[in-house]
């Protein structure tokens, strides 16, 4: 199957200054987790609002740790949609 534009679900951050906020999701990323761009601008890349009672505490550093050295980490992390 070939997958559009619409299909992918992503965020882009801003890691300037030692910040890294969201600046832009993608529609497929506010499909996929329930949020509103609105909700997701802004806030953190680290994406608490996307954890839940099973996302795994090591998945988070891990995700913590590729944001403050801008590099790149392959995992899995699981997150929670909106409506849980």
């Amino acid at each position: 199957r070939e997958f559009s534009v619409a299909d992918r679900s992503f965020l882009v951050a801003n890691a300037q200054h030692g910040l890294c906020h969201i600046i832009y999701c993608s529609d497929g990323f506010c499909r996929l987790s329930g949020f509103s761009r609105a909700e997701v601008m802004q806030r953190s890349a680290v994406c608490e609002f996307l954890h839940g009672p099973l996302t795994s505490q090591h998945a988070i550093s891990v995700v913590k740790e590729a944001l403050a050295v801008g590099g790149e980490k392959h995992f899995e992390i699981l997150y929670y949609r909106k409506d849980g």
